[in-house]
């Protein structure tokens, strides 16, 4: 990790009551950035953004799988209602941290980048629960049964 991130960001934790730079670290892979700057909130948030679009566009390719991988073919063949209400969920989840993000590309503040990162961090803990049972679930999805064709006549 930068030395700039671990000398800066308790000074940013203790003023905005942020997570744990270990837990940021661990959920969101902070020791990515690898750029020195003047606005470490922003980038920590962008950096932990990265990975809420990535999930955002992972959850998109399911519930749309118009020209999704063929090695999810066995989930989507038997994807249940609950599996559908877990998608929708955890979309709406990132979806709105998404959304609430724009507005910080317009304008800078630190304290309301701290907030995000505040919000995003417990946002993903909220769902991982969800998103395990998701993954799980693609792992080892019900066994797809074909339905026997027969000809009465």
């Amino acid at each position: 990790m930068l030395p700039q991130i671990t000398k800066e960001y308790p000074a940013l934790q203790v003023t905005y009551g942020l997570p744990a730079l270990s837990d940021l670290n661990r959920d969101f892979e902070l020791d990515k950035i690898d750029v020195e700057t003047e606005f470490l909130a922003r980038t920590i948030r962008k950096c932990m953004m990265d990975k809420i679009v990535n999930c955002l566009n992972f959850f998109d390719m399911l519930l749309n799988p118009q020209q999704a991988p063929r090695i999810y073919l066995s989930f989507l063949q038997t994807i249940t209602l609950s599996d559908k209400q877990l998608l929708e969920q955890l979309y709406s989840a990132f979806g709105t941290l998404s959304i609430e993000c724009l507005a910080l590309e317009l304008e800078y503040t630190e304290e309301k980048e701290a907030e995000m990162i505040t919000r995003i961090a417990r946002v993903w803990t909220e769902q991982s629960t969800a998103f395990s049972t998701l993954v799980q679930r693609i792992r080892n999805p019900v066994p797809f049964q074909k339905k026997e064709k027969s000809y009465f006549g």
